[in-house]
């Protein structure tokens, strides 16, 4: 169905450049060009939002006096309402049936660039050419054809290096300075206070895919060992609605005294309200998660967990000195049967006991075999 459906969208295109001469050449853009108004479109997870905003920092900067617009989703909205980073936002889910609300409210803001840093094709290439866009550039992701290519400016396509390099790239084709790759969250937001003394251990128990989950019992048995360093020590649990199963299985295997000593957010945070209480720990420990990437962009330090997923493609990617890395890649004639139906359950607690416990952060991650 996708290959009919990109088939149609070129010739929607074809026939809108015969009227409108729209998108233009390649040839035609001309990078010295300052653009009045610039469409960015990051309509996907959290983790995607903040490792486009190296990106989205470097359009900045090379724009001064444009009007930036972030088309931005739904499940991302509270990161962007009210942020100085941009003068407008439309709110889409980069579905079809949305588009033309889409490309109304985009053409109020007469956009002559668009910059997709990561959306669906084909409707974001569509969405961009009918708000009026003269120039599209585009960040193909790992499981796009690039079916819209011919309409597009300039292009990058992830090489298995990390996420944000291959955004940065691209907005290196605009002339953009890309020297500066940290992540930043695009809202203020308000402080929790950190009684003296505690140690705050953060424990994110989902992830987007069950795969990637680290099994809950190694939770619970790592929060055991953490509580019983001091009476100081103290979990504390994040995560979204859909994870309440994942949260009372771990609280089921706490003692009573031990749960005291446990503050459950999920399910009860604002995308705000999290970006808070993350900043107030003192170490994550998490798979690979959009609240990683969160922790990672506040710089709290984190221990992330990566076996399924590569961490050299969304991993950390700044102050290494803060953050540990335990990979073991997926390869399944080294895995046992139980192993292969539970990747994560190779890494054991006693390894993520030992680096919650080191202050500073280790080197990059090196592959290793499962013990």
């Amino acid at each position: 169905m996708k290959p009919f459906k990109i088939a149609l969208a070129n010739v929607f295109v074809g026939i809108y450049k015969i009227f409108l001469g729209r998108p233009g050449s390649r040839q035609s853009f001309d990078k010295g060009r300052e653009f009045g108004s610039i469409a960015i479109f990051s309509t996907t997870a959290l983790g995607d939002l903040l490792m486009n905003t190296p990106a989205i920092r470097a359009i900045k900067s090379r724009y001064p006096e444009a009007v930036i617009t972030l088309v931005s989703g739904n499940r991302t909205a509270g990161l962007v309402r009210g942020s100085p980073h941009f003068d407008n936002v439309v709110y889409w889910d980069h579905k079809a049936k949305t588009m033309p609300r889409a490309i109304s409210a985009l053409r109020k803001f007469r956009p002559q660039l668009a910059v997709i840093l990561h959306s669906k094709e084909p409707y974001d290439v569509l969405t961009a050419v009918f708000s009026g866009c003269e120039h599209v550039f585009k960040n193909i992701g790992r499981d796009e054809s690039n079916g819209m290519g011919k309409w597009l400016t300039g292009t990058t396509t992830h090489d298995g290096g990390h996420l944000i390099r291959s955004k940065l790239e691209l907005v290196k084709l605009l002339g953009c300075d890309v020297a500066d790759r940290t992540m930043f969250v695009p809202i203020p937001f308000p402080r929790l206070a950190r009684p003296a003394g505690r140690v705050a251990v953060g424990f994110q128990l989902g992830t987007s895919q069950p795969v990637r989950c680290w099994p809950v019992e190694r939770f619970v048995e790592l929060a055991k060992k953490i509580l019983s360093c001091s009476p100081l020590h103290a979990i504390v649990l994040v995560g979204d609605s859909r994870e309440h199963e994942y949260e009372n299985a771990f609280l089921a295997g706490l003692s009573p005294d031990e749960r005291e000593r446990v503050e459950s957010y999920v399910g009860k945070t604002s995308l705000p309200q999290l970006t808070a209480v993350v900043d107030s720990m003192d170490v994550l420990v998490t798979g690979d998660t959009g609240t990683m990437h969160l922790a990672i962009a506040l710089k709290v330090r984190t221990v992330s967990l990566f076996v399924t997923a590569d961490p050299r493609q969304t991993g950390p990617y700044q102050d290494d000195h803060l953050h540990q890395v335990i990979y073991v890649p997926f390869k399944p004639d080294d895995f046992n049967p139980a192993q292969r139906d539970r990747p994560m359950s190779v890494i054991g607690c006693d390894e993520v006991l030992e680096k919650i416990l080191i202050a500073t952060a280790g080197p990059v991650p090196v592959e290793r075999t499962p013990a």
